[in-house]
């Protein structure tokens, strides 16, 4: 019995580790040459004059600088309308007070984010537009690299365009976590069937 298990036991770690170099592979390679993403062909001065935001916040992300905060609101976002969605279930600000807990959040504790502005998908809502940009966070601890998506709607207050809405997502085939629950239950029961029929063999 033991062999047995001992023998499952192996099979479902190698197909856990098979799942989890799959989502690492596929993520490095939307790293290295990300999956197109079009939108409309805007006028050069309207593409340009709706990036300064963009722009702006990644300028603010690279020195990560919480004083700095109030600065970056200012400068990108509408609070008043704003609505920000992150990469977790619970991660729903509102307003200044939100964006602020998020952007001190993301400065002090989250990796180093890079976005790559220049190749932002814009696209006509009505009277604003709709935009998605990609990524990509190296986290402190791991240098590990994720790809990142953000998309959000951007709005013109002024003669200048700001962030109303935002979302980031982590850029990963997440598949490949839903199918990974499998190996792992089914290699959490071998181990403890394992520890059982070992425990046997000695009684």
């Amino acid at each position: 019995m033991k062999y047995i298990t001992g023998v499952l036991f192996i099979f479902f770690l190698l197909v856990l580790i098979y799942l989890l170099f799959r989502l690492w592979l596929e993520g490095r390679r939307e790293r290295i040459a990300p999956s197109e993403i079009t939108g409309e062909t805007l006028p050069a001065e309207l593409r340009e004059d709706a990036l300064r935001p963009l722009r702006q916040l990644n300028a603010y992300y690279e020195r990560r600088d919480p004083e700095q905060v109030d600065a970056c609101i200012d400068e990108t976002m509408l609070p008043e309308e704003l609505l920000i969605l992150g990469t977790n279930p619970r991660e729903i600000f509102h307003g200044r007070e939100g964006a602020k807990r998020l952007l001190q959040g993301d400065w002090k504790y989250w990796g180093q984010l890079s976005l790559d502005v220049e190749r932002t998908a814009l696209s006509r809502a009505g009277s604003a537009l709709y935009f998605v940009m990609r990524g990509q966070i190296r986290l402190d601890r791991w240098r590990f690299r994720i790809p990142i998506k953000i998309t959000g709607i951007l709005e013109k207050r002024d003669n200048l365009w700001h962030i109303s809405k935002l979302q980031f997502i982590n850029d990963l085939n997440t598949n490949y976590v839903i199918i990974a629950w499998v190996p792992a239950l089914a290699l959490t029961a071998t181990l403890l069937l394992f520890g059982l029929s070992w425990l046997l063999s000695i009684f």
